[in-house]
């Protein structure tokens, strides 16, 4: 049983988390064993069921637990047994520098250069905030998000992505994961099954998961999402990454979108399209979004998390009319979870005509670091290994082409002091053609792309 303190100054989600992870390590949970559901632990411990799915979506991201498609969490196989009689502390989190300390190249997806961050001017537009908006600092914000930040990014929207919508309609949220827990609340009462690509975003499947949907796993070719499948399924609502799919990279053709979207239309169904990469395009135009072609059928998510930083944790959401009506009345009471000292700032970003400039910058930051990572990928391996996900976004997909389990790779990889991130896992219900790996180049500095893919191919192929 798990004991909770709420008088304690540390998170309940991180008690949780903490206590399910040392009961793993010390093997009081054994492989296989399966996880409580969100709902039951959350009854049981009389927390909400947030509370526990962040637990939950933590020691996934961390591999102490594997997800199952419609039967929930179980607890992985770490490899421990031979390691019961040494000195380790298995309950104790390792220090940071303990567990990077022979790390000199890492190229883990999401991790982004300080180079890339405008730290002088969100400075000034900070200071600004402090010093000119001290009011609205010591109250609360409405839930939707800051009206000024709305009408920045409505203004972004229409301009560059040609989404058209009302304020009403958009919603300011602490990162893409919040905004799929409240689209799976908006959807709970019309469908108990939501549909997603395969491979596609585990953080989706954790989300929707923990809310007790039923995942219904969509393959892909390379046109996109297969629209005959979901035809066949009971799902009222797809997730779907169409402009950049994540992790292959590949384009959702017209034809197909067209074919999604009379689906929904047939269905009474919804299409939550997650916009994830729509500022980093490198030599391709931007795709026009499926909301601009079926508004009244596409939930639309976005963030801020690869353009200017994870930390700020700002997303935001264009909700169809019907929707964002239901949403205004269930959270008219509650304030946004969004600081105004994050939200402010980012409004007076845009104003002062920061915004364009970041991202004419940064999009040739990353895109420098886009091809000379498949520069060195394609003089040190040639054809031996596949690579997709090119020309948007900051990863890259590799699959091997020589017998080598992933395991293997991530292991040699760290061995020779570079960190990389497996990418089988993110298959649901189907399998991977070979081993994958998810090759992330927001973090890894530019001159150093070379020698650290050099430093693989030593490692990979002696």
């Amino acid at each position: 049983m798990y004991m909770l303190d709420h008088r304690s100054s540390l998170p309940l989600y991180t008690q949780l988390y903490q206590q399910v992870r040392s009961k793993i390590l010390e093997g009081s949970l054994p492989p296989g064993t399966k996880m409580p559901s969100s709902r039951k632990l959350s009854q049981d411990l009389c927390v909400s069921r947030n509370t526990v799915g962040m637990a939950y979506d933590q020691l996934y991201s961390e591999g102490f637990l594997a997800c199952k498609a419609r039967s929930g969490f179980y607890v992985e196989d770490l490899g421990l047994a031979g390691l019961k009689n040494t000195s380790l502390h298995l309950n104790e989190p390792p220090e940071p520098e303990t567990e990077t300390k022979d790390i000199q190249y890492d190229f883990t997806y999401g991790k982004l250069s300080p180079k890339s961050f405008p730290f002088a001017k969100w400075q000034q537009v900070t200071n600004e905030c402090l010093r000119c908006y001290q009011n609205q600092m010591l109250n609360y914000s409405h839930f939707p998000g800051e009206a000024g930040l709305r009408r920045q990014i409505l203004h972004y929207l229409r301009e560059y992505r040609n989404i058209q919508c009302t304020l009403d309609q958009l919603i300011i949220a602490p990162g893409t994961q919040h905004c799929l827990l409240l689209a799976g609340q908006l959807l709970k009462p019309q469908t108990s099954t939501i549909a997603i690509e395969d491979p596609g975003f585990s953080g989706a499947y954790a989300a929707f998961t923990n809310q007790d949907f039923r995942i219904h796993p969509i393959p892909l070719d390379h046109h996109g999402l297969k629209v005959k499948t979901l035809n066949h399924s009971a799902a009222k609502a797809v997730y779907v990454t169409p402009s950049h799919q994540f992790p292959t990279g590949c384009i959702m053709s017209i034809t197909r979108r067209i074919r999604l979207i009379e689906w929904a239309n047939k269905q009474d169904a919804y299409i939550i399209e997650d916009d994830y990469s729509s500022y980093l395009r490198y030599d391709v135009k931007p795709i026009q979004p499926l909301q601009a072609l079926a508004p009244d059928r596409v939930i639309y998510i976005s963030s801020f998390s690869k353009i200017l930083s994870p930390a700020i944790r700002i997303a935001y959401m264009v909700l169809p009319e019907s929707l964002a009506q239901e949403i205004h009345t269930l959270y008219q009471s509650v304030p946004s979870p969004v600081p105004f000292l994050m939200q402010k700032p980012l409004e007076l970003f845009f104003q002062q005509g920061h915004w364009d400039s970041h991202l004419r910058k940064t999009t040739r930051f990353f895109k420098k670091n886009h091809d000379a990572l498949l520069r060195a990928l394609q003089q040190e391996f040639g054809d031996t290994l596949s690579i997709s996900g090119k020309n948007a976004g900051l990863h890259l997909l590799l699959q091997i082409k020589w017998p080598m389990t992933t395991a293997e790779l991530v292991s040699r990889a760290y061995q020779a002091g570079i960190k990389i991130l497996p990418a089988d896992k993110l298959w649901v219900q189907s399998e991977p053609n070979a081993a994958s790996i998810l090759l992330g180049f927001g973090g890894i500095a530019l001159d150093d792309i070379p020698t650290a893919v050099r430093l693989l191919r030593k490692a990979w192929l002696p």
